[in-house]
């Protein structure tokens, strides 16, 4: 398994960088291991470093294997997919396609063209996902958080503005106390579950 110094994960430019209080945190807790591998990272306790904040740490090629990070991106989709109940077939075509491309069943190419279909309804996505965060917010927060983390396991600039798009387009939806309290909790419980689901691929 991979594993990266404090130095090269600092390299990452995480956030906390930025706030002295945080960057004291990441030096106490980086302290604690020479190199770090992603289940180190995935094991902190949330009082130490947030679901999210873990997520944005480890998904990335520099702490797991590209192929690991493709079929997380594909189990994040299914998880946001499974929440919805008529999701859309393209979508789904695109994640199959994905998964053919890991067993090497389709080219590069090939793939590269169902991406950019994908990428042709996902702004009629994010309309529908604001919808949807209307009438029901624990559902449509975790499907944002889903959505978030398959965008971060297969990183792609044009693919990560559309995604923000739908995020955004949800959040603003929600926007008054009482469903902002739900929206959170129900995304938190999403990236905590996501975690044990990366745990799980990891370990075995």
């Amino acid at each position: 398994m991979k594993a990266i110094t404090l130095e090269q994960f600092k390299g990452l430019k995480p956030c906390w960088l930025e706030d002295e209080e945080k960057a004291v945190k990441l030096e106490v807790i980086g302290a604690r291991k020479k190199e770090w591998t992603a289940l180190d990272v995935l094991s902190l306790p949330v009082e130490e470093v947030s679901a999210e904040d873990k997520l944005w740490a480890v998904l990335r090629p520099e702490f797991i294997e590209e192929r690991i990070l493709h079929e997380f991106a594909c189990r994040c989709a299914d998880r946001a997919l499974n929440k919805i109940e008529s999701p859309d077939l393209r979508i789904v075509a695109v994640i199959e396609a994905k998964r053919k491309w890991l067993c090497g069943k389709i080219t590069n190419k090939e793939l590269d063209s169902a991406l950019k279909f994908a990428r042709a309804v996902v702004r009629s996505i994010a309309r529908d996902f604001a919808r949807a965060a209307v009438y029901n917010f624990a559902i449509s927060a975790a499907l944002a958080a889903a959505m978030t983390s398959a965008r971060d396991a297969a990183w792609n600039a044009s693919r990560a503005a559309a995604w923000n798009a739908a995020w955004n387009a949800a959040w603003d939806a929600t926007k008054n106390a009482a469903r902002a309290a739900v929206w959170n909790t129900a995304r938190q419980n999403e990236r905590q579950a996501q975690i044990q689901l990366l745990q799980e691929m990891l370990e075995g």
